[in-house]
């Protein structure tokens, strides 16, 4: 019987109607670009934060371009943002001309707040708070400091739709906020991003929508490459584990049938040209089907979390994450000295675990130089990456699987 591996990065939310919904669009180009999917997820966002728009793009990083844009800031300025993340991030500031720098981390792996000041200057224009792993930060201290000084502050819910704080649904607490469609992000349409601006600032939240206005489509065989990846991931999935699926999987890409999530000239700063640009029409489609499930697998995430606080409490020479209610735990990312031996071992039966963030601004290859981060400047950021090992919470994970990966770290 075949048997899809624990494999935490590999489209990991991809259902049987997310592959029909895909395979339906596939064969309607007429609808690729445009149509009524796009309004109807910008809908739901606005519906769901309560805010007066939501303005979607084709990536959450197209979504953060925006947003700074939408805010002037371009050259000549700085943007604070967290070490422990991914080149998505630092990138759009450095193509709208501005200049990102990097704060150190606390105990919950998000920008720590005692740090922040120290790093203000007349040149800061705003501050980027990137929930990691769906564990809210401190953003109401946060908040505090960015009024005092009169920063701008942008939540980066990429990980984090549908957490909450006290109550609260995080995304609402600052000036924006963008959201991440990734394949392997909360929800997924394999690319895609939304953007909203707080309700009270109207003129930027009216900004934003003329950005996206003059933004073109994707081409068509880009929105080709995203519809084809989860019909692939159906048939590569079950036959990863016998090689003809890993062998598929570097087929389909080495033909550029399939996208990476990050493309190369990323690693350097470079924009591709695909970025920013409106989101199709299929993509939408995509994401709606996906959005009627966003409650479901929050709650299994928090359930495979709380498995894993109880399971693993005794394990010596392994931290757990912080506990936080109304975390939703993307990824529960364990710290461990054992880190590469367990990420080899897993691999060894077949469980791929997740290795966001092994570099301080990843993924590999990212030239930290040209995105302006210098080794040494965030000790914590750089320790907590050598530690880290994120294991799955994704919804379709079995309680076989649990105890697998369980069993493996006790042994």
């Amino acid at each position: 019987m075949f048997k899809s591996p624990i494999a935490i990065s590999l489209s990991p939310n991809t259902e049987s109607t997310d592959v029909w919904e895909a395979m339906k669009i596939l064969f309607q180009p007429c609808k690729w670009k445009k149509g009524k999917s796009i309004e109807n997820a910008e809908s739901w966002f606005k519906e769901y934060f309560k805010v007066s728009d939501a303005v979607s793009f084709n990536s959450g990083r197209s979504a953060l371009m925006a947003i700074l844009q939408t805010f002037n800031i371009g050259q000549g300025d700085e943007v604070l943002i967290q070490a422990f993340t991914c080149v998505a991030v630092p990138d759009p500031i450095i193509w709208v001309g501005a200049k990102p720098i990097y704060v150190d981390i606390d105990e919950s792996l998000n920008i720590d707040s005692k740090l922040l000041e120290k790093h203000i200057n007349s040149k800061t224009r705003a501050i980027i708070v990137q929930h990691t792993f769906g564990i809210p930060a401190k953003i109401e201290m946060i908040k505090k400091i960015a009024q005092k000084y009169n920063l701008i502050l942008i939540e980066d819910c990429a990980h984090s739709l549908g957490a909450t704080l006290d109550g609260k649904k995080v995304g609402i607490f600052g000036d924006a906020a963008f959201f991440s469609f990734g394949r392997d992000k909360v929800i997924s349409s394999v690319f895609g991003g939304m953007a909203i601006i707080s309700s009270k600032l109207k003129t930027q939240s009216s900004k934003l929508r003329e950005f996206q206005k003059s933004l073109s489509y994707p081409g068509y065989f880009w929105i080709f490459q995203q519809l084809l990846h989860p019909i692939a991931f159906a048939i590569i999935l079950p036959i990863y584990n016998f090689y003809m699926g890993k062998l598929l999987l570097l087929v389909l890409q080495k033909l550029h049938l399939l996208s990476f999530p990050v493309y190369t000239i990323e690693k350097t700063g470079g924009k591709p040209p695909t970025f920013p640009a409106k989101y199709p029409n299929a993509l939408a489609q995509l994401l709606l089907v996906q959005l009627k499930k966003l409650e479901k697998y929050n709650q299994q995430r928090r359930n495979l979390a709380n498995y894993y606080f109880e399971r693993l409490k005794s394990i010596p020479d392994i931290k757990l994450p912080v506990r936080v209610y109304g975390a939703i735990y993307l990824r529960f990312n364990i710290l461990t000295k054992k880190s590469e031996e367990i990420l080899k071992t897993a691999k060894g039966k077949r469980i791929l675990l997740g290795n966001w963030y092994k570099q301080v601004v990843d993924p590999k290859g990212v030239d930290y130089e040209k995105i302006g981060y210098e080794k040494g400047i965030c000790p914590k950021a750089e320790e907590i990456a050598n530690l880290s090992v994120n294991l799955p919470t994704y919804p379709k994970l079995t309680v076989e699987n649990l105890n697998l990966i369980a069993d493996m770290l006790s042994a």
